[in-house]
């Protein structure tokens, strides 16, 4: 019965650990495409140095911002000749540092992607600004994806972890069902409640723990092998995003399935002798 309670634990919460890998992973790519959305506030030729301190200390001012940095045209130039290549020398022959066709710009970074059209919204009023960009599409897609993500994973998770009570529920209720003699036996003589039930507990705890540590190295084994596939072929991931590395993922898992077993074990215990304990 204890190896059948154990199983049924790795069962359970292998499936739960394929899904949190999947949503700690999808969190991983979400935070780094946040981390890189940006406002560029390109800036009029004649703007006066007074009115690019202006729109630099404003920017910089509002509580959404992270950082603002300066880039001049020619280091705008530079920087789009580099992620061009070699087709660069070809496309921009025609063109120098003196008569770069990108205008200097202000780069804002912002904390939340959330606030991201309040600020662009601020930056196009202020004089001395031609236009800013930011991706506006790509900024409400992502918001809206990662609403739906979270949506899902919970209802999924919720799903899975009802299952897995039942499981374990069950599992030890056979468990219990086996020693009722015993503890029929232990009312007649007095014992309480809680004396009978904290070793059931206990037992249902550990269970839940080593269920907990055995599906944590399948689900390792598994992350590693598969992370070693797709880390070699997922080359076009958005913004420059990668996979959370598996010392980050299964790390995660490791103390919340310990947790989460210890908290499976004691509720399947805790519910299974309930009914044996009234003689």
């Amino acid at each position: 019965m204890s190896i059948a309670s154990v199983l049924s634990v790795v069962s359970a919460l292998v499936i739960v650990g394929v899904i949190f890998t999947i949503v700690i992973n999808v969190n991983h790519i979400i935070d780094q495409i946040e981390g890189n959305l940006e406002i560029k506030v390109y800036l009029l030729d004649d703007a006066t140095q007074l009115q690019r301190d202006y729109i630099y200390n404003n920017l910089l001012a509002d509580e959404n911002v992270e950082s603002v940095t300066y880039e001049s045209r020619q280091q705008a130039l530079e920087n789009f000749k580099a992620s061009l290549g070699e087709d660069s020398e070809y496309l921009f022959s025609g063109y120098t540092d003196g008569n770069s066709p990108i205008p200097d710009s202000y780069i804002v970074k912002l904390k939340t992607p959330e606030n991201i059209h309040d600020v662009y919204l601020k930056a196009v009023e202020m004089d001395g600004v031609r236009d800013a960009v930011y991706g506006e599409q790509t900024v409400e897609k992502l918001l809206s994806f990662t609403k739906f993500t979270n949506i899902i994973s919970w209802v999924i998770f919720a799903i899975l972890s009802l299952i897995a009570v039942f499981i374990i529920f069950n599992t030890i209720k056979l468990t219990v069902f086996s020693r009722k003699n015993e503890i029929t036996i232990m009312k007649y003589v007095g014992a309480t409640n809680w004396y009978i039930r904290i070793p059931f507990i206990i037992e249902g705890s550990l269970l839940g723990v080593f269920g907990a540590l055995i599906s944590v190295l399948i689900l390792r084994s598994l992350y590693y092998f598969v992370y070693g596939i797709l880390i070699g072929s997922l080359t076009t991931l958005p913004l420059g995003a990668t996979l959370a590395s598996p010392s980050a993922v299964i790390t995660q898992i490791f103390v919340y399935f310990v947790l989460y077993g210890i908290l499976l074990g004691t509720i399947g215990s805790s519910f299974s002798i309930k009914k044996f304990l009234h003689v």
